[in-house]
């Protein structure tokens, strides 16, 4: 296991990303919303937090402090995006993802191509250049992070991701959202909303489920301080967790 000198050189980007993910479950627990409020972090995030870490002239992730002008997307060039970006990553195939997502494994919703697929086709649509290098780079890291949250909440935690869990979660948070966007996305990679929702973006709802489990837990072992910002703690949270 990484020690807690190697979190120090941990990448910016998915600390960043996971704190995100806290701070909304943190806020639904302190509020006690009766309701679960949409703590998804998709791929336009993802992408976001991308941007960020390229280019610091703009940020366009909400969950950041300060605001500047968000990333616009255009959809009339998803599916050139898509055909582009299909061309780049020849290794990817969207129905073999589909065929890997239908097997018990969790692990199998966790692909590189896939999250790197992601990246560059938001990166396409919002009229962005991107390194193609940097997204492969930050889309093994993402794999490679969420399997060992998976992994440390299993041995440390004795916390598990079950598929009714996951299925559940899609059903009561997911399905009933259908942005004209998300049907123009299913249609352009050649899903339909269900295999969209259940089998290409359930890598996502994992790790949705597993952070409500876990952060309820993590701030019972490590409460917040006095004088302590909700960053800072979830920082130290992120930390803890990791340092096992």
């Amino acid at each position: 296991m990484k020690n807690a000198n190697n979190l120090k050189n941990r990448s910016g980007f998915m600390k960043k990303l996971y704190m995100f993910s806290l701070i909304l479950i943190l806020s639904c627990i302190l509020a006690a919303c009766s309701q679960k409020e949409n703590s998804k972090t998709t791929e336009t995030d993802i992408a976001e937090e991308v941007n960020e870490e390229q280019d610091h002239d703009h940020d366009d992730h909400e969950g950041h402090d300060h605001e500047e002008d968000s990333v616009e997307l255009d959809y009339k060039k998803l599916d050139e995006a898509i055909a582009k970006v299909l061309n780049e990553i020849p290794s990817f195939s969207v129905q073999s993802e589909i065929e890997r997502g239908t097997k018990e494994d969790l692990v199998n919703y966790f692909n590189a191509d896939k999250m790197e697929f992601r990246l560059k086709v938001e990166r396409v649509i919002g009229n962005q250049e991107y390194n193609s290098e940097e997204l492969k780079a930050y889309a093994e890291y993402y794999v490679e992070e969420n399997l060992l949250a998976i992994d440390i909440a299993k041995k440390k935690y004795n916390i598990e991701v079950t598929k009714s869990e996951v299925t559940s979660f899609i059903d009561d948070n997911v399905k009933a959202v259908v942005p004209e966007e998300k049907k123009l996305y299913a249609n352009s990679i050649g899903v339909t909303l269900e295999e969209l929702d259940n089998i290409f973006d359930r890598d996502i709802y994992i790790m949705d489920v597993l952070w409500s489990k876990l952060t309820p837990i993590l701030m019972e072992k490590h409460p917040q301080a006095v004088g302590e910002s909700e960053v800072e703690y979830m920082n130290r949270l992120t930390n803890d967790f990791y340092d096992v």
